[in-house]
């Protein structure tokens, strides 16, 4: 019996391919699915995170945004009271006035530096130090200039400090001051003698380097000095008590030159006598020492 069929050799030996496994393709697209959910849920999270770090971060600028304003307007932060340590020669109460009249009333709206340099500017003040004290005080400690150094101005005795700043007229209330008396200053009045400030202070300071020198060796002798002439600063002058002669000391080795002149005064005196009475003595020469008599009385 035979069996006859249509379908051609090549189909007959053509390999058999079997359908797909639908099955696993659904478990493969499943398992697609899952992973891009879970990575969806994750950035989900994230943006959850970083929302809420934003929203925390908002509402603390917000808080502390809140209490910032509160501190700078709210009345209970108004200067109430102004306390001042160390015056004697300043007034406290015009300090108080100052800060009441050029400065805000809030304390935290105080700039403290720029209120140290305005109260520093007062004459007495050397250096000023600012304390707030929350809610409404301030503390100011001052330190007043010394007087140092007593010169002449316009036929009037003048004080100052070792910085030559100077402090005013020279009043009994400030009592004696142990230092010879300044002469050849810069400035006919304070105003003009301000003006040339940075010379009177390299002045002064040189008159009182130079006492302070021979203070160190002849500390006996220091006050047979009654002027000091700083009107060159290459040739300071002192003047003697109970002596009208002006002793050149030039502009170094003070000690060593008042010390020969001390050494020779016998011989002054014996010149003295003869002359009467003499316009300079000279130290500023080693090994010699110059008497100029005065004019009318060498004649």
């Amino acid at each position: 019996m035979e069996i006859k069929t249509n379908r051609s050799r090549e189909t007959i030996n053509a390999r058999v391919v079997p359908p797909p496994d639908k099955a696993r393709l659904a478990r493969k697209k499943a398992g697609r699915k899952l992973g891009n959910n879970h990575i969806a849920g994750r950035r989900f999270v994230t943006v959850l995170k970083t929302l809420g770090k934003v929203g925390a971060f908002l509402l603390l600028l917000v808080f502390m945004l809140s209490i910032f304003v509160y501190s700078f307007t709210s009345e209970k932060f108004n200067l109430r009271k102004v306390t001042v340590y160390g015056c004697k020669e300043l007034d406290h109460r015009n300090i108080e006035k100052i800060i009441r009249r050029d400065f805000p009333e809030n304390i935290l709206r105080i700039d403290l530096p720029k209120l140290k340099k305005r109260l520093e500017k007062e004459t007495w003040a050397k250096e000023i130090e600012i304390r707030r004290v929350l809610p409404s005080d301030l503390i100011i400690y001052v330190q007043e200039r010394v007087p140092s150094v007593i010169f002449e101005m316009n036929n009037e005795l003048m004080i100052a400090d070792k910085d030559g700043i100077l402090l005013g007229r020279y009043e009994p209330r400030f009592g004696k001051l142990d230092v010879p008396v300044l002469k050849g200053l810069m400035g006919e009045d304070a105003e003009s003698y301000c003006l040339y400030q940075e010379e009177n202070t390299g002045r002064i300071q040189q008159a009182l380097f130079m006492l302070s020198e021979i203070e160190s060796g002849l500390p006996q002798h220091t006050q047979r000095i009654s002027e000091v002439d700083v009107s060159d600063r290459e040739n300071l002058k002192v003047l003697l008590v109970d002596d009208t002669a002006e002793l050149y000391l030039g502009e170094k080795d003070y000690l060593k030159r008042f010390r020969t002149f001390i050494n020779n005064l016998s011989e002054y005196q014996k010149l003295k006598i003869q002359y009467d009475e003499f316009a300079s003595i000279d130290m500023r020469y080693d090994g010699q020492i110059v008497y100029r008599p005065r004019r009318e009385n060498a004649e």
